[in-house]
């Protein structure tokens, strides 16, 4: 596993920081403002400017990660739970909060291009892909914490209250609610002052289908639903369109199908906007995720069905009891636990963005 997934998967919690790291600052007169920050220009997608400090952090509440459009690894990952993020936080990005995907390539990143990388992923307005001259990139990255190379960097969302100088990063493998919810706690420490909050108690679990549920929610949800096509393919049933053998060669290294010119790679390459990242996983990882495709691509039974099969073999009617339950029959909308709503309970879809069919 490469170094850059492991570095934003080791914990689900966030970490609060003084300004860029240290302990939590709330401060009245807080050092990180203008004369710590450089205020040098940077130029989103649009080919609109910004001085970094005047117009994009002063008295702002922001998000602000880490990207480049090239990246393979890590940062479509990232960029699909920022996505995601965004939507959950509707209208307020842009007008309460404002979204910063900065680039590490700035070279190779145009605005052109970060407009493109924009619209793959659906960014809404108030989210800004920025890019800038190389100098002035790695000065916003010094004073921000990012200083190790491009392929390394670390995949968190740092989280700012600039004008109280309250800072927080959150590791972007994290479920896009908890995010939000940490984005909350953050930004405004009020916002559960007297309200009513649902119980963890009495939130519906989901089945449990082993290790490859775990990879799948923190890799993959961010791209792939079942039953529903997202920034990939719809997994449903994937694993009777897919032979074994395929699957597990596209999974353990999508970008070698693709060099090494496979049809239903370079048709998947095609259709989907968002190329599936090699995500270095090993054997034992690729074969956990094939059993749990192979679970959730069969329909669950109602219970009712299940006991009226179980009635029918035990009166030596099995075949005329499997007729008059043919599950391909039935309501898959009321019976398929995978066209469930996963996103408020199920553990599962916490947050990653891969494993493309």
């Amino acid at each position: 596993m490469s170094k850059r997934l492991a570095t934003s998967a080791f914990l689900f919690l966030a970490v609060w920081i003084s300004g860029i790291s240290g302990g939590a600052a709330w401060a009245k007169g807080t050092p990180w403002g203008a004369n710590y920050f450089p205020n040098v220009p940077l130029v989103d997608q649009d080919g609109k400017t910004y001085l970094f400090y005047d117009d994009l952090l002063k008295d702002k509440k922001v998000m602000i990660d880490f990207v480049f459009a090239l990246c393979d690894q890590g940062c479509p990952l990232d960029t699909a739970n920022m996505a995601r993020v965004q939507k959950l936080l509707g209208p307020r990005i842009g007008k309460d909060i404002y979204m910063y995907s900065i680039t590490l390539d700035p070279e190779n990143d145009t605005p052109q291009k970060l407009k493109e990388y924009a619209e793959q992923y659906g960014a809404r307005p108030g989210w800004k892909f920025l890019t800038g001259k190389r100098e002035d990139i790695d000065a916003v990255r010094d004073k921000l914490g990012q200083r190790s190379d491009k392929e390394t960097h670390a995949n968190a969302v740092q989280v700012a209250d600039v004008a109280s100088g309250r800072w927080i990063r959150i590791p972007l493998a994290a479920d896009p609610g908890y995010i939000v919810t940490e984005v909350n706690n953050a930004l405004y420490p009020e916002w559960s002052v007297g309200k009513k909050l649902k119980s963890y108690a009495n939130a519906k679990t989901s089945e449990i289908f082993g290790p490859g549920q775990v990879m799948f929610a923190s890799r993959c949800a961010g791209c792939h639903a079942f039953g529903k096509e997202l920034l990939g393919p719809d997994l449903m049933g994937v694993t009777a369109r897919r032979s074994p053998d395929w699957l597990a060669n596209f999974i353990a290294a999508p970008n070698e199908m693709r060099a090494r010119k496979d049809p239903i790679a370079l048709e998947l390459a095609k259709n989907h906007k968002v190329l599936m990242p090699n995500l270095k996983l090993t054997k034992k990882e690729v074969g956990e995720m094939l059993a749990y495709l192979q679970a959730k691509s069969v329909p669950v039974p109602a219970p009712a069905a299940k006991q009226a099969l179980m009635t029918a073999d035990a009166t030596g009617a099995a075949q005329s009891g499997a007729l008059a339950h043919d599950h391909s029959q039935h309501d898959r909308s009321q019976h398929d636990h995978s066209q469930h709503e996963h996103a408020q309970h199920d553990h599962a879809q916490h947050d990653h963005g891969s494993a493309q069919e």
